[in-house]
């Protein structure tokens, strides 16, 4: 990264004038961390804290490392922060002459959500801000408006041994550079693809006028948590980053022999200093093996582990956006200096699956089927193992009929409560009426039930329910247990599970379970994909 911006900050205002900052501390609404919305849309940070009979804070503004505010104050229910910067002076030769301090002021208040908030309460959770600007020329003062959003505290340190993952995703294939793109399209592409490695060269040439280069990030922008391993060849003096959610840096840059500092290899940048060093000499492969849970990080530096499980307080300089809980992309930095990247993998982490529900089956689809399915009215020619899922095409016909079905048996009613999950996804658009796919429940040889998404009359439902479901992808949840059953689902895989509907089931006999297709159109190849198929067992 670039060096610290060379600001210092002065922030907050308290409700009373006349009462200690002591006195007062427990109705500071500004106490606490917010996500800055800065002027002209980049990411900033603020840290407001209370020390002993004082504030303090920190900031970050943009670009460079997050920097100790000057000072901090409150005046007439107002927050107020100064930043103060050098402005050099030069003769006609280019010699600093002088040297002046411009003080920069910025003053925030609450942002008032309906009639809840009330100044000098702890609830305030939205900052509108102003910041003033000196002109260079000491005339004048330029004004412009931003925002700030209260962080939420942190959750506690996630138990890394009971995550569970989803299934790998080769972000960078080795041949081109599908899947990636500029971050900034208006700039320059350093990025090429030689001998299955990715390179950025920046090349700046000299009496030209400078290039700006260009961010590298995946088209992909919806990762949350997940681990990810990638090798990098970072050269004498070079700086690049890989951004996790595109908010995140882990610092990469020559800083072989240095002392532990926040800006060496493998750091999350100006933030997190590694516990002991792990960098190898400039010009060598280096392994990074990250992992991003519940705002906390792990990164291993060539197979040492030099940050384990560390809370992240905030976004970096040159984020894409300040709010931590949106899902981003991976982004590489291409605008400093060369670098080469390859064997990058992201494997997801399946959120409310670290748990407490042991797995009883589960099929990933990897090459083959896994043990214990058999079909019904197979037709081989309809049905493919691809890319780690399973694609069937939807055959004309209907529950009694259905071509392709896979069923195995199922767990034992009788003895607690199961979920069935599989994630279905339409990789063709349904246009056969009652068109389907998802789960079906054998009872003693028969269909007896059904969680589907179905086209019906144009419109793509959840069955039983009839709930709408215009995702593609929808992973379905049936929960069973001796009587009844418990019909869920969620899309795209992502967020809490909505329920569709509630029933009876006859009792046990044979039961088996299956995923299916039907209803297709006679004369179209309309494909369906599974995957991540697990059968487990809910605590009592």
């Amino acid at each position: 990264m670039n060096k610290s911006i060379r600001y210092a900050l002065v922030l907050l205002g308290l409700l009373s004038i006349c009462v200690s900052v002591r006195a007062a501390e427990s109705a500071n609404p500004y106490l606490g961390r917010w996500a800055l919305t800065i002027p002209g849309g980049r990411a900033g940070w603020l840290s407001v804290e209370q020390k002993e009979g004082y504030l303090d804070g920190s900031i970050l503004w943009g670009g460079g490392s997050v920097v100790p505010v000057a000072s901090v104050y409150v005046d007439r229910n107002s927050l107020v922060v100064t930043r103060i910067h050098r402005v050099e002076r030069k003769d006609a030769g280019g010699k600093v002459v002088r040297t002046q301090t411009f003080t920069e002021t910025i003053i925030g208040s609450a942002v008032i959500i309906g009639s809840s908030v009330i100044i000098g309460s702890a609830t305030v959770d939205d900052l509108g801000l102003l910041l003033i600007r000196p002109n260079r020329n000491g005339i004048g003062a330029s004004r412009k408006e931003f925002t700030g959003k209260r962080i939420p505290p942190l959750p506690p340190k996630p138990d890394l041994s009971k995550v569970k993952y989803g299934k790998p995703i080769v972000l960078f294939n080795g041949k081109n550079l599908d899947g990636w793109e500029l971050t900034n399209p208006g700039q320059t592409s350093g990025w090429s693809v030689e001998d299955g490695v990715l390179v950025n060269k920046p090349v700046q040439q000299k009496g030209k006028p400078h290039v700006s280069y260009g961010n590298l990030r995946t088209v992909v922008d919806k990762f949350e948590d997940f681990n990810l391993k990638l090798e990098v060849n970072v050269p004498r003096k070079g700086n690049s980053g890989v951004y996790l959610r595109g908010i995140y840096e882990v610092q990469v840059s020559d800083s072989f022999g240095k002392n532990l500092d926040s800006h060496n290899m493998g750091t999350i940048y100006s933030r997190i200093a590694p516990t002991v060093s792990a960098e190898k000499p400039a010009g060598q492969w280096q392994t990074m093996n990250i992992t991003l849970l519940d705002r906390h990080v792990t990164v291993e530096l060539n197979g040492k582990r030099i940050i384990d499980n560390q809370p992240l307080l905030g976004c970096t300089g040159g984020a894409l956006w300040s709010d931590e809980f949106r899902p981003g992309p991976i982004y590489l930095q291409g605008d400093h200096s060369a670098v080469s990247y390859r064997n990058i993998v992201l494997t997801p982490i399946i959120k409310g699956q670290v748990s407490q529900e042991p797995v009883i089956f589960e099929d990933d689809f990897e090459g083959k089927l896994g043990k214990g399915w058999s079909w019904l009215r197979e037709n081989p020619k309809t049905w493919r193992i691809k890319d780690g899922g399973l694609e069937i095409c939807v055959q004309p016909g209907v529950a009694h009929n259905v071509k392709n079905a896979l069923v195995r048996e199922a767990p034992d009613r009788s003895k607690g409560k199961f979920t069935v999950d599989v994630t279905v996804t339409n990789n063709t658009v349904p246009t056969q009426n009652y068109e389907q796919a998802g789960i079906t429940w054998y009872n003693n040889g028969k269909p007896v039930f059904k969680l589907v998404k179905e086209l019906v009359n144009g419109q793509l439902m959840i069955i039983p329910g009839r709930k709408p479901m215009t995702s593609k992808s929808v992973q379905l949840r049936l929960i069973v247990d001796e009587n009844s059953f418990v019909a869920q689902y969620r899309p795209d895989g992502k967020g809490p599970f909505q329920t569709a509907a509630k029933g009876k089931l006859p009792a046990p006999r044979n039961d088996q379970v299956s995923i299916q297709c039907y209803n297709g159109p006679p004369n179209a190849e309309h494909w369906i994909r599974f995957d991540d198929f697990r059968i487990s067992k809910l605590p009592e």
